[in-house]
């Protein structure tokens, strides 16, 4: 899906796909039939009937499958945001009670580190990119912990864990930006468009009476609707709906609380 249309509200973006759709629908076969392109009979009508129930249901079918996995795939990144806030905040408690001079030097670093995160490399992710700042960030803070130095034996009892934490926070950031760009390939939208035009070819079958018409507003509406849901959902980084660093905010303001 283009990126343009991530600028508009989730209302914008809904209205725009659902008048789309429906006048595509409405308009095209009326079109055709003025310039006497295909001219309905009975006999159109009765086969435009047995194709429109089964494509129609098909095609809705698709969509929700669609939407499903749009839906569990967005739960999957919120999840995934979640789970590196909670290991930050664990490094952040482990380099406290370390105790030492440079572990608190590290815990402001670290606290940087988040505002990096959440100022800079969240506007990136869209783009399926970190930043280059935070990257550096990063480095520094992983160096600094390599370089500390357990003294007394609760200072060595954490040294690991430190090190192990600050290990799984480096692949926690990887795996975020790996996902940043996780969305529906670009075949399942060639598969919606052509049951889409399947769609407006077999309306172009039917006579144009009172069903024709409120048959056509109705279903399009509907189509329209569930695609827009899909757009919504299927970029996690974009539009009014995408993904907030609410957990790393969180968890930040629980840092610069944190005492002990």
């Amino acid at each position: 899906m283009p990126d343009f249309i991530y600028r508009l509200p989730n209302i914008g973006i809904m209205f725009l796909l659902t008048v789309g759709i429906s006048v595509i629908s409405i308009y095209i076969p009326m079109f055709i039939h003025n310039l006497s392109l295909f001219i309905p009979t009975e006999q159109s009508n009765s086969l435009g009937q047995s194709l429109f129930g089964s494509l129609a249901t098909f095609t809705g079918l698709i969509i929700g499958f669609l939407l499903n996995q749009a839906q569990a795939s967005y739960r999957e990144i919120e999840n995934i945001v979640a789970v590196e806030s909670g290991k930050i905040n664990n490094l952040d408690r482990l380099l406290l009670r370390f105790g030492s001079e440079d572990a608190l030097q590290i815990r402001i670093k670290l606290r940087s580190y988040i505002e990096s995160i959440i100022n800079h490399e969240w506007a990136d992710l869209q783009y399926g990119k970190g930043c280059h700042e935070t990257h550096l960030l990063w480095r520094s803070i992983s160096q600094d912990i390599f370089k500390l130095d357990p003294v007394t034996p609760k200072q060595l009892s954490l040294y690991g864990d430190i090190i192990d934490k600050q290990e799984e926070v480096a692949e926690g950031r990887e795996l975020r930006i790996d996902r940043s760009t996780k969305s529906l390939p670009g075949f399942f939208w060639v598969v919606i468009f052509t049951l889409l035009c399947a769609l407006v070819a077999v309306n172009t079958l039917f006579l144009r009476n009172e069903q024709f018409t409120v048959g056509l507003t109705i279903l399009p509406i509907a189509l329209g609707a569930l695609i827009s849901l899909l757009v919504i959902t299927d970029k996690p980084f974009k539009g009014q709906n995408g993904i907030r660093p609410d957990a790393l905010l969180k968890i930040l303001s629980a840092i610069k609380t944190r005492t002990e």
